[in-house]
């Protein structure tokens, strides 16, 4: 069966106080399915929710992620934004409407990089080419999980997805989702870049940074299909 997804993006600051847009959105449209950008796990982007119907989904698990979201809080205040998010989750199950759950993002290990590569402010890390590096390879994962969910899906043509992932992530992966040629994709992330060079790129990242490196063999540059869970 052939669907037509209807893509709803909600960003939610990172800040010192709640965003509540991505909770309103669940209730609001009442999404068929909500990706995270949140790490795979070691069996991808399917969560443990989702093998289980809607009247005995493990609630027990909410419970403990809402608990963890507390402790998150203290140091991070956005975190009480999830709390709501997964509580509006538990309206929507309770009435009997099922909400399938991903986790869309790359392995932990990967996201941490960020904070060891790019210690500046956002603003300046954007200036870095090895930041676009960092943001292609996690968007190219985002965008792999994308198409896995949408294969495998079969219950409606017209599903509702909530996309809470950051809107400059969500513009990327919309980009890659059209199946850009390699030059499409050289020209959007790197052409600012005028002193890099696709023959010399790897030696580039490997001169720069051996973990991104690892991660840029892993996706097999502009090959989604070679990325291993």
């Amino acid at each position: 069966m052939k669907i037509t997804p209807r893509f709803i993006q909600r960003s939610c600051i990172e800040g010192d106080k709640i965003d509540l847009r991505q909770a309103n959105a669940v209730l609001k449209y009442k999404p068929d399915i909500i990706l995270f950008e949140l790490p795979l796990g070691r069996l991808g982007p399917n969560t443990i929710f989702n093998n289980y119907p809607v009247n005995k989904k493990p609630l027990k698990k909410v419970t403990e992620i809402i608990k963890n979201l507390r402790i998150m809080s203290k140091k991070y205040p956005y975190a009480k934004s999830d709390i709501t998010v997964w509580k509006n989750i538990k309206k929507l199950w309770a009435q009997g409407h099922n909400v399938y759950i991903y986790n869309i993002d790359t392995p932990s290990e990967l996201r941490k990089k960020y904070f060891k590569n790019f210690k500046s402010k956002y603003s300046e890390a954007h200036k870095d080419w090895l930041f676009w590096i960092y943001l292609y390879i996690r968007e190219m994962y985002m965008k792999k999980n994308i198409q896995y969910i949408l294969k495998n899906y079969k219950e409606k043509r017209n599903p509702t997805i909530a996309v809470f992932v950051q809107l400059i992530h969500w513009k990327h992966i919309q980009f890659l989702l059209k199946n850009p040629d390699k030059p499409k994709i050289w020209k959007y992330y790197f052409g600012k870049f005028s002193n890099l060079k696709i023959k010399t790129i790897d030696y580039e990242i490997k001169n720069r940074s051996l973990s991104l490196d690892h991660w840029w063999k892993k996706i097999k540059f502009y090959d989604p299909s070679k990325i291993k869970y």
